[in-house]
């Protein structure tokens, strides 16, 4: 299953590039969450609810659409990174879903394919 550390990487991608300002603004902005979410989670060695990487997903990937229409430079390339980071956890949620469906079958024997 995915990890903090993945988010956590995003997180530090965003705060580099100046699209978010702190752990709080990530998680009202990027996360849709309470301004702690993120730093409670970092605390606890959480990881983020499905739901929650979902949602930076989809934000991650409107944007990147958005703004590599935009006729700017500098937002093109903004929305390439965007699309990127979009791209990079959409995988890991694939992956961690397929993961945990093979844990659940192998109890009963199964593969799922």
């Amino acid at each position: 299953m995915m990890r903090i550390e993945s988010v956590e990487l995003i997180y530090y991608e965003l705060l580099q590039m100046k699209q978010c300002k702190s752990r709080s603004d990530f998680s009202r902005n990027w996360l849709g969450r309470e301004e702690s979410y993120f730093r409670n989670l970092q605390a606890k060695n959480l990881k983020p609810s499905i739901e929650v990487q979902v949602n930076l997903a989809a934000r991650l990937r409107d944007l990147g659409m958005s703004f590599t229409r935009c006729e700017y430079p500098i937002l093109h390339d903004v929305g390439q990174t965007y699309l990127r980071l979009y791209g990079e956890l959409l995988d890991a949620l694939l992956t961690g879903a397929q993961s945990d469906a093979v844990k659940l079958d192998c109890g009963e024997g199964e593969l799922i394919q």
